[in-house]
């Protein structure tokens, strides 16, 4: 399945997606942190579209999937916890992403304590753009590592489709 991914990171979501059974063909990814950038670089071909608050979504390539593992920090507890005041929100630029290139799919990653704060301008917008949305929580120690760290992982279906 093509996918395009945003705040990529180390590409994690693809890894997820490739773990499920999935054949992701990555296509494009938006990514700035540098060292992730030269990580991803060495990875894959596909090109990197940068800073996600400057791309023009309608010149973009449409995929199957879109993948997001956006910033925490708005949200997380051991953070100051701003929300939507946030400069490091993006979920508004996702969002924009999203209503335009109408993938099948979506999956999003994040803090579990996005559920308190924030969480209801992400559903309120996959209803708006016609997505039917399931979320979960799921800690890394559910999985076998030693430690909690809570992450909300958000699926998403284009419900027309």
């Amino acid at each position: 399945m093509r996918v395009g991914s945003l705040c990529t990171g180390i590409m994690g979501a693809e890894l997820a997606l490739s773990m499920m059974g999935v054949e992701p063909e990555l296509i494009w990814y938006s990514e700035i942190d540098p060292h992730a950038c030269k990580l991803l670089a060495a990875k894959t071909a596909a090109p990197n579209l940068g800073d996600l608050k400057s791309i023009k979504w309608e010149s973009v390539e449409p995929v199957d999937i879109l993948c997001a593992g956006y910033p925490c920090q708005p949200f997380s507890h051991a953070g100051k916890r701003k929300g939507t005041d946030d400069p490091r929100h993006l979920w508004p630029w996702i969002a924009c992403a999203l209503r335009v290139l109408r993938p099948r799919f979506a999956l999003f990653e994040n803090v579990a304590a996005h559920l308190g704060l924030g969480f209801d301008e992400v559903l309120s917008d996959l209803a708006a753009f016609g997505f039917d949305a399931e979320w979960t929580t799921l800690r890394a120690s559910d999985v076998g590592a030693c430690h909690q760290r809570d992450r909300l992982f958000i699926v998403a279906t284009d419900a027309s489709s």
